[in-house]
């Protein structure tokens, strides 16, 4: 038995230790319980001594017992206790070999644990700020109160192509008189105390856009100083860039309005019709500048519409489109009325005087339509305005310049007329810079189909309408020639909705001449007429055609024509018909 009497000067001594000390005998009962186990615990020693530690400390009880079974020593065992946590370290007394208590020497660890956590929470936030610094795109560097550096990122050794190893630890006077920055900020923030910003340019040239901040302590005092560095020289780069991507944004843009204002051109232009087509790219590469144009095609094809169009894709669209009609003024008025004339002039002008027509289309467009009608006279001074861009009034030696395009247009054959002494050839080769040819609607049959929905959806809105073509009214009116082209084209589709009593236009209902056309193979003219070669053509191109028609297919009728499949076929396509355009030309109606 363990007698705790006994031990004399040994009851000071573990009065005075600085850990907490619990002695139980072989019982359990609480014979040793010092000044730091009480301190720690909040017991006083008569609630203590000569108690079973189950009573004062439960959870410990289990672990002495076992010791006292066992004599197994029980190091760093945590235990709440009295409302704190400590670590025992627990061992068996022992007395002549046997068993006769517990020592348990513990101390409290609150204080430390709180301490471990606020440590983690330092290392975890030491963590964060070391992965965000070092995340910086912008170079960061720290210096404390005597400019030497403490702390550089990755992203500002980057800039300044050096190791972290040489720098650190360095002050930033030695860095710029070693030549590795022209200035510091550092040094301008110490100098002033206050935040400064400036342009830094490294050994390598590089620039930087540098800006310095103090930190202060808490007595007011520098304590650090953190410099943020944006590498300008990427920036310019990222500049550079992005005025490229706008100049190709605005270029892709300016693009995408011209097709956009060509599709709206192209539509005003109803064509399908290779040959129309290929007129019509030459006339928008045309109107991006100011050559000369001459439009030649016989009255009624658009030569006025395509004139119109080239106005409207130039880059004279805003200003005037001046249309002249030549054949249409008197030959005594034409000078007058096309260059215009002083107060005067001549008998019945104007007291005011009056500008012509170059002068009225000043920023703009010129169209001299039928200029072929022009007198001689008139065409030289028409050559001079050409050359030298200058007018002269009538009644006037003073030149006038006018800044104007000018475009001409002529159903007759000016290279003839040149030959009989008609049309000057000068002004004829000044006029044909850019020569358009529009071919006659007889041969682009292609075009007459939309054509005719074109008219039909026009006129259909203008009379309040809903009338349909039927395919052979269709098919006639393919087989017409139309001499008056496209214009008579126009006046026969508003007729026909205008007069035709069904809501679908059938073949009586159109004109005799076009009910009574025939297949057109090739172009008419006085020598074709008599042309037995031609006539031959014509009338297997008849025969064919009614053939299909009758029978439905190619095969079916070359059979009943006596003729082989491929006989057939290469008669269409030397005449130039087509097969699908003759069995299934569809109605045409208002959409």
């Amino acid at each position: 038995m363990l007698d705790f009497e006994k031990l004399g000067p040994m009851r000071e001594l573990l009065e005075a230790a600085h850990n907490g000390v619990v002695i139980v005998d072989h019982e359990g009962v609480i014979l040793v319980y010092n000044r730091a186990a009480r301190n720690i615990a909040g017991w006083r020693p008569e609630e203590v001594l000569g108690r079973h530690i189950e009573q004062m400390a439960p959870q410990a009880w289990p672990g002495m017992k076992e010791i006292l079974i066992h004599g197994r020593p029980q190091p760093g065992i945590k235990v709440a206790m009295g409302g704190t946590t400590i670590i025992a370290n627990r061992t068996a007394i022992r007395q002549q070999g046997k068993i006769v208590g517990v020592l348990s020497i513990f101390q409290d660890v609150s204080e430390y644990e709180n301490l471990a956590q606020e440590l983690e929470a330092y290392k975890e936030l030491s963590e964060q700020l070391d992965v965000i610094i070092e995340s910086s795109h912008d170079g960061l560097w720290i210096s404390d109160a005597e400019g030497k550096v403490v702390r550089v990122n990755q992203a500002s050794l980057r800039f300044a192509g050096v190791k972290a190893e040489e720098v650190i630890g360095r002050s930033m006077e030695d860095l710029v008189a070693a030549g590795q920055f022209d200035r510091s900020a550092t040094l301008e923030v110490l100098k002033h105390g206050t935040a400064v910003s400036l342009v830094q340019t490294q050994h390598d040239g590089k620039q930087l856009m540098v800006t310095g901040n103090p930190v202060y302590d808490e007595n007011g005092d520098i304590r650090l100083v953190v410099v943020n560095a944006r590498d300008l020289t990427a920036l310019n780069n990222l500049q550079a860039e992005l005025e490229e991507s706008r100049v190709l944004t605005q270029h892709y843009r300016l693009e995408l309005s011209q097709l956009h204002r060509l599709q709206d051109l192209s539509s005003q232009l109803v064509m399908r019709s290779a040959a129309m087509l290929r007129v019509f790219d030459t006339a928008m590469r045309v109107a991006q500048v100011d050559s000369s144009v001459l439009i030649v095609g016989e009255s009624g094809v658009g030569k006025g519409l395509l004139a119109k169009v080239i106005h409207q894709a130039s880059p004279r669209q805003e200003g005037p489109l001046v249309r002249v009609d030549c054949g249409g003024i008197p030959a005594s008025l034409i000078e007058a009325e096309l260059f215009g004339y002083e107060k005067g002039a001549f008998t019945g002008a104007l007291e005011s005087g009056k500008p012509g027509y170059f002068e009225l289309a000043q920023g703009g467009t010129l169209l001299l339509d039928e200029v072929g009608e022009l007198p001689l006279g008139v065409q030289a001074k028409l050559l001079r305005f050409l050359e030298d861009n200058e007018v002269v009034r009538v009644g006037s030696t003073t030149p006038r310049r006018i800044d104007v395009r000018v475009m001409a247009a002529t159903n007759r054959d000016l290279e003839e007329m040149v030959g009989a002494g008609q049309f000057r050839q000068d002004l004829y080769f000044r006029l044909k810079v850019v020569p358009l040819n529009l071919p006659p609607l007889r041969q682009r049959v292609e075009d007459i189909p939309p054509l005719i929905s074109h008219f039909l959806d026009l006129f259909n809105q203008k009379c309040n309408a809903d009338k349909k073509l039927s395919p052979a009214a269709v098919d006639c009116l393919c087989r017409y020639p139309f001499p008056g082209n496209v214009r008579e084209l126009a006046n026969l589709v508003e007729q026909l909705v205008v007069l035709t009593p069904g809501e679908v236009v059938e073949v009586p209902d159109l004109p005799q001449p076009v009910r009574e056309a025939q297949p057109r193979l090739e172009a008419d003219s006085p020598a074709g007429q008599w042309s037995l070669p031609r006539a031959v053509a014509r009338l297997e191109g008849e025969m064919i055609a009614k053939a299909l028609k009758t029978f439905g297919s190619q095969r079916e009728a070359a059979k009943h024509l006596g003729i082989d499949h491929s006989t057939i076929s290469r008669k269409l396509k030397k005449l130039g018909l087509d097969t699908v355009d003759i069995l299934h030309r569809g109605v045409i109606k208002h959409q």
